[in-house]
């Protein structure tokens, strides 16, 4: 028993140090500790353990920053199965692990995929977290770039306007989220004119 407390605190170690390689940009090093954190997790803690979910979703994170979006899916994915099964698919917890997975569509330029994906997160957190939750912020912020990438600009544009009508209500106008809103309505907005 002394040891598996030793080999999670060791654990604990090495995903703090995958993370820094993750913040410097050395993912590739970071998946290697990464796959090895998670098959230890695997073996002492079992596939459903919050910590071995985190690890799962760690190691898909920078995965996903290397452009390996098969596994990426395949991580997200038996995240989501065990959110679902553990907490219903409406709880918080799920709707994160499912905007994850979207995220990553998006990333691999899977944009039809990712619509329907982001369409369902932003429902379901409206009526669990709210309008003005920070995650359904993001969610409608996914979903109107997911739409730009789409060639829909107006629909895009629309979203976008709600967002920073919204985020300058809750976060204030010059908050970086609400600059940033700005900054892709103006992109939306170019694209509308250029079309």
């Amino acid at each position: 028993m002394a040891n598996q407390k030793f080999d999670l605190v060791a654990l604990s170690e090495l995903e703090a140090r995958a993370k820094e390689h993750h913040f410097l940009k050395s993912f590739a090093k970071s998946v290697e500790i990464l796959r090895g954190v998670l098959a230890m997790r695997l073996i002492l803690q079992g596939d459903r353990h919050f910590q071995t979910i985190n690890a799962r979703s760690g190691l898909a994170r920078s995965l996903r920053a290397i452009h390996q979006y098969d596994e990426c899916f395949m991580l997200y994915s038996e995240n989501i199965r065990i959110h679902t099964d553990k907490l219903g698919p409406d709880h918080p917890q799920t709707l994160r692990s499912l905007s994850r997975l979207a995220n990553t569509y998006f990333a691999a330029g899977q944009y039809e995929n990712a619509r329907p994906m982001f369409v369902g997160i932003l429902a379901s957190r409206i009526k669990v977290l709210g309008r003005d939750h920070p995650d359904t912020l993001r969610s409608r912020s996914s979903l109107a770039n997911t739409l730009s990438e789409l060639g829909m600009y107006r629909e895009s544009a629309v979203l976008h306007q709600e967002i920073i009508d919204d985020r300058v209500r809750v976060l204030g106008p010059d908050h970086p989220r609400t600059q940033l809103s700005r900054l892709r309505f103006e992109i939306v907005r170019k694209a509308i004119h250029s079309a």
